[in-house]
């Protein structure tokens, strides 16, 4: 593996359209890039000094492990330049429909099943379309995360298949001895802030997610430091967010600590086992067992141990593209409000994408 010293306008040549994949800093200031190389299915993350881009299964502690055959690192302002000359014309696509009939289904069994054990769950649904191009749509995707405004860049594809968005969710960042996170749950519109705050079911979800974080951490470190609860702007969304901090040792093993971590409560549920023994029960899951909508994205270096939750993007498969949002359900949520939560997300997603 090489990193490249050419530029981006020569380096992004057809390989890296038909196998890519890239991922911003957590402050937005750089780019990795990769292409060509190779894929390969691990529970472990591999050894050696990387770059090694990783995509996890949501159900399961198994990952797409990405080799690319070179790679650069570039500014954000150099990737921004780059995209100019780039088209970012929407793909012409015909729409197949919703899930949003499984969703309802899902949603009243789970209101049936709280107990004092299981408090959350959160469910999804996606919107599917078709035909795609296997090339120029990524090239217009790409440039749409960028241009998107807000949250980290990432994708990641090859034939038949691909990922691309921005999400505004870090899993975790490691800087020498201190890993960075933050919970970030409980979401409404632009301009609802204050009924955002003062929301008893959003701030009941928000503190599970920051209880379920604090408590993981405490595994791998015996310094966890939370902040206070803010808010997030999301385009036209705001969230809940909470920042939190952990002082842990340079033999920390990665794949145990990405494992216990993903997917977090803010995405899968909480306590994680009871919630994620639900999720594979659903007609959603049923339908599609195959899943890395809420899983980790990450890409691990000597200088870089950054991992992100894969939300807020597109994907596709054979002919088919799609969008996956939810929301999180607890006993209090009502139906209405949840379906108008993960269509609102959707909607964003799918304006400025498509």
């Amino acid at each position: 593996m090489k990193k490249s010293s050419s530029s981006l306008q020569d380096w992004a040549d057809r390989d890296f359209w038909e196998k890519g994949a890239f991922l911003s800093s957590d402050d937005g200031q750089e780019v990795i890039f990769g292409k060509g190389g190779s894929s390969i299915g691990v529970d472990t993350f591999l050894p050696g000094p990387g770059p090694v881009f990783y995509l996890k299964d949501f159900y399961a502690a198994k990952y797409l492990a990405y080799s690319p055959a070179e790679f650069m690192i570039v500014s954000r302002d150099h990737v921004i330049k780059w995209l100019e000359n780039i088209s970012d014309t929407p793909p012409a696509l015909t729409g197949l429909g919703s899930d949003d009939d499984l969703y309802e289904k899902d949603f009243q069994r789970l209101k049936n099943s709280f107990t004092e054990g299981l408090r959350k769950v959160v469910l999804i649904s996606r919107e599917t379309f078709t035909p795609f191009s296997s090339l120029e749509t990524p090239k217009a995707l790409l440039k749409r995360a960028f241009t998107f405004g807000t949250g980290t860049p990432y994708g990641l594809w090859e034939p038949g298949r691909g990922v691309i968005g921005s999400t505004p969710e870090l899993l975790f960042n490691i800087q020498g001895e201190t890993l960075r996170t933050f919970a970030l749950a409980g979401t409404g519109r632009q301009g609802q802030e204050e009924d955002l705050l003062r929301s008893p079911k959003d701030r009941y979800e928000h503190d599970l997610v920051v209880t379920d974080i604090r408590e993981k951490l405490a595994t791998f470190s015996s310094e966890v430091r939370v902040g206070a609860t803010h808010l997030l702007p999301y385009k036209t969304l705001v969230h809940l967010k909470t920042d939190i901090e952990a002082s842990v040792s340079p033999e920390l093993d990665l794949t145990a600590l990405t494992n216990l971590l993903s997917p977090t409560a803010a995405l899968g549920g909480y306590p994680k086992d009871l919630a994620l023994r639900f999720l594979q029960q659903t007609a959603y899951a049923i339908k599609y067992p195959r899943r890395t909508f809420g899983s980790a994205f990450g890409v691990v270096t000597p200088e870089r141990q950054q991992f992100v939750v894969s939300i807020r993007n597109v994907q596709w498969e054979g002919s088919h593209l799609f969008i996956e949002s939810g929301g999180g359900v607890v006993e209090a949520s009502e139906l209405a409000k949840e379906v108008e939560e993960f269509r609102l997300k959707r909607n964003t997603i799918r304006k400025h994408y498509l």
